[in-house]
């Protein structure tokens, strides 16, 4: 069973944060349609920015997209606009994030399509959010999700240094707060008949994310200065290298039960009525001599050996692993979340599951991410347009074809 067999979906969106939302739709069995213009998503080259890693599979848009009929419309024409809004007329669900400028020079805000379709479940991304002096402004995760959000406050060292974001990871959590919104919307339409307008946005995201640092200061909270690693106030989720220079880090939520255990797996029983840590209170207050010791004792061994002692005293820990690692890692492949799809042109490729499962309902990415104007003339007759028609569209540009 898919889940979502039956619900149609019309996305205008570019890069990662709608397109994500979209992608787990169709995941779930959605008949997703993507609308690029011309020149195609930004997010289709993005694997060619000079920091990222090299490849000729445009790797970000093939995660974000796979799943999807991808067709080619000019919207600034009127007869493309004219053929999305025959899309909406027969779509459950509209995704955008275009800037509400762009929305109103198109007509495609939610009081353009709600009339065309009283149904449909209108759900739109921003980057600020829709009110206030900055709604209009352009935005990207790692400028907004990550720095407005107070996140990269929290992560910068003492020194300013932070390394690259990732692209995408302040996007792809968004983009599940998307597809929340929309699964919501179309419950409240089994009850209602009609459609509802759904929203979020990087900056809201990035602030829930940081929300317990967020909601310290609306406490008034007294936050402690950064200070070097040496002088930190605690020894936990600090990193520590072995031996064969692995980094490896420990949580410690639950300090009175942990630290016996944790005694043990690095095999100094002596500290556990050591004055200096047997308690949390002398432990912070000698928080640089214990964080010395562990530097000295985890250096001693490497991180095979830990990876061992701390899985048998269960202590949550982490070696942080190297992509290589995490394309082999045994526990992501026993719960499927490297599935496999098939790419015409580059044969099976494994991909990221999206992060949901529902018991007894067939997920699955079923096809590979679209190229430019590749369902373009397929989708336009499924609205009744001829091939007479089709052919005109193609020839003026108002629409795009993919060769084949």
């Amino acid at each position: 069973m898919s889940l979502l067999a039956g619900i149609r979906v019309v996305e205008v969106a570019s890069m990662i944060l709608v397109p994500s939302a979209a992608a787990v739709m169709a995941d779930f069995g959605a008949d997703v349609v993507k609308v690029e213009p011309p020149e195609g998503d930004q997010n289709r080259y993005l694997n060619e920015a000079p920091a990222l890693p090299d490849s000729e599979i445009q790797y970000t848009y093939f995660v974000d997209n796979r799943g999807k009929k991808g067709i080619v419309l000019d919207l600034k024409h009127p007869d493309g606009l004219a053929i999305l809004h025959r899309l909406v007329e027969g779509a459950d669900v509209f995704l955008t994030n275009y800037r509400p400028p762009a929305l109103a020079r198109l007509r495609l805000r939610y009081e353009d399509l709600t009339p065309i379709n009283p149904r449909l479940v209108y759900a739109a991304a921003s980057g600020f959010g829709e009110r206030g002096p900055e709604a209009d402004k352009p935005a990207y995760d790692t400028v907004v999700y990550w720095s407005r959000s107070g996140i990269e406050t929290n992560l910068m060292t003492p020194e300013g240094a932070l390394g690259q974001i990732p692209p995408g990871s302040g996007d792809h959590p968004s983009g599940m707060a998307l597809f929340g919104g929309v699964m919501m919307a179309l419950f409240a339409r089994e009850r209602t008949g009609r459609g509802a307008k759904v929203g979020t946005s990087l900056l809201a995201n990035g602030a829930w994310a940081n929300s317990a640092m967020l909601q310290a200061h609306l406490c008034g909270a007294t936050f402690h200065p950064k200070v070097a690693r040496a002088r930190a106030l605690g020894f936990s989720g600090l990193y520590y290298r072995t031996r064969d220079g692995r980094a490896l880090k420990f949580s410690f939520v639950n300090p009175g039960k942990l630290w016996p255990l944790f005694c043990r797996a690095i095999e100094r029983p002596d500290l556990v009525t050591d004055a200096r840590f047997a308690e949390a209170g002398p432990r912070r207050t000698n928080a640089a001599a214990l964080i010395a010791l562990l530097d000295e004792v985890i250096g001693k061994q490497e991180s095979a050996h830990w990876k061992a002692r701390f899985e048998e005293c269960d202590i949550p820990f982490a070696i942080v692993p190297t992509y290589a690692e995490i394309g082999s890692d045994a526990q992501m492949i026993a719960n499927g979340m490297l599935p496999e799809v098939q790419h015409e042109r580059h044969g099976r490729l494994r991909t990221v599951d999206s992060p949901i499962t529902v018991a007894g309902v067939d997920k699955r990415p079923r096809h590979a991410a679209p190229d430019l104007g590749q369902d373009t003339a397929e989708v336009l007759a499924t609205l009744g347009y001829s091939g007479k028609e089709i052919a005109a569209f193609l020839e003026r540009g108002v629409a795009v074809q993919a060769p084949r």
